[in-house]
């Protein structure tokens, strides 16, 4: 096990110390089964992040405290310095600086740690991990969603600016798959027509590529600056249509704001 997830496992347990609560008692609190708790501070299973937000409530601390995204932004940084090909930018296939300031945040989505695990953060670019994880079918279904998704955004405000188009294709290459005429005519639709994909089991099989998708819809929405209403009205009806706990969506928001001093 990483030492990171240790420290996040023993965080668990302090923080539950320290708020003076038996792992029964904050079981009870919280309406979760027997042993719960138990399971989760040995690692046995994964902490999801609507429970990492209700225990940070019930601990009285934040969901970075929690999950020490202090420390992961060290070891995140320092990976990925160590090694050349692997910048921050790079790790979302991006090139210019005028789109750097989510990707450390969104490298520390807990939901995105949890599903690429701890230990692969800065060797690989961040996409690439996370299609790693999918069949080829999930994998196809997901790009494909993830550019109608990002075509539905730019053509909101009744623009489609070159630097958004530039991002999208830079995101896109590194799926590296082949689309036929359909699907590129099903792609160009989405410029025309508000998105929303109708299988998410196919194209969102975990909640870390619900995460994902509202990460890169943020990114792509501040490539040119300003974010028009329209803008950031599509991406609150793609949250709620892809039933993203809106704990998660006002944490991304609240990054977002930080990362760009809103």
């Amino acid at each position: 096990m990483e030492e990171l997830e240790l420290r996040v496992l023993e965080n668990l347990v302090k923080y539950r110390k320290q708020a003076g609560l038996s792992q029964k008692q904050a079981e009870d609190k919280l309406v979760l089964r027997a042993n719960t708790l138990y399971d989760i501070e040995k690692g046995r299973l994964k902490l999801p992040f609507v429970m990492a937000v209700q225990l940070s409530k019930l601990y009285d601390i934040t969901v970075d405290q929690f999950l020490e995204v202090e420390i992961l932004t060290k070891i995140t940084n320092k990976q990925v310095l160590s090694n050349q090909n692997i910048s921050p930018l790079e790790s979302l296939g991006v090139v210019s600086g005028a789109y750097h300031p989510l990707i450390d945040s969104m490298a520390q989505d807990p939901v995105i740690v949890a599903e690429i695990g701890l230990g692969h953060l800065g060797k690989r670019p961040l996409m690439e991990l996370l299609l790693a994880q999918l069949t080829p079918v999930q994998k196809q279904y997901f790009v494909l969603d993830l550019y109608r998704y990002i075509n539905s955004l730019i053509s909101r405000d009744g623009l489609i600016q070159e630097g958004e188009l530039a991002l999208r294709d830079k995101l896109i290459e590194q799926a590296q798959i082949e689309l036929s005429d359909s699907e590129k005519k099903s792609i160009a639709r989405a410029f025309r027509k508000a998105f929303f994909g109708k299988s998410m089991a196919k194209s969102l099989p975990r909640e870390a590529y619900k995460h994902f998708l509202i990460w890169i819809l943020f990114l792509v929405s501040r490539s040119e600056g300003n974010v028009h209403h329209k803008t950031t009205e599509y991406i609150n009806q793609v949250a709620e249509h892809i039933q993203l706990p809106i704990s998660a969506l006002r944490y991304i928001e609240s990054l977002v704001a930080v990362a760009y001093n809103d």
